[in-house]
């Protein structure tokens, strides 16, 4: 065993825990084999999307593990994660009553000012700013448009700010 270089250290603490007689066992064949078969990240390395961070609760140690992509799973493995790895658990729940929470605080300041800024944005569509319109310069081009002529101006009355 000491020919092989380990470099995972995923199984490095694996063989670890193995007793010494067992280690000495196995060949380079054996252990790079076991090392193919149980690698690091073996089973995380064709998902798109891998993202593993920590999350900072003064005090605690919790990580988050977030892994997406095709589905390649069969139904009778899907069925089996179903059981060991029930989505409406007590710890799940309560993190996502915590994250919702979470979100509330955060989203309690801004709100406000979200609300605001939609009820002026839906008073100013209902509101009618005339303007003048730079490019006729004629009072009979103005009128055939719809427009008013005053002031040696052409003015559209039911322009939109928002234009």
């Amino acid at each position: 065993m000491s020919n092989l270089q380990q470099v995972d250290p995923v199984f490095q603490e694996l063989f670890d825990q193995m007793q010494p007689e067992v280690k000495q066992s196995f060949t380079i064949e054996q252990m790079a084999a076991v090392t193919r078969a149980f690698g690091y990240n073996a089973w995380t390395s064709n998902h798109p999307l891998d993202l593993r961070f920590t999350l900072p609760i003064p005090g605690l140690r919790f990580y988050m593990v977030l892994i997406g992509g095709p589905e390649r799973r069969s139904k009778e493995r899907l069925q089996e994660g179903k059981v060991l790895h029930p989505l409406w658990t007590t710890s799940n729940i309560l993190f996502f009553v915590g994250l919702l929470a979470a979100f509330g605080i955060c989203m309690y300041p801004i709100l406000p000012a979200l609300f605001s800024l939609a009820s002026s944005i839906v008073r100013q569509g209902n509101v009618s700013s005339p303007t003048s319109i730079p490019w006729i310069f004629d009072q009979s081009q103005c009128e055939d448009t719809g427009r008013t002529w005053r002031d040696g101006k052409c003015w559209d009355k039911e322009h939109n700010p928002q234009f």
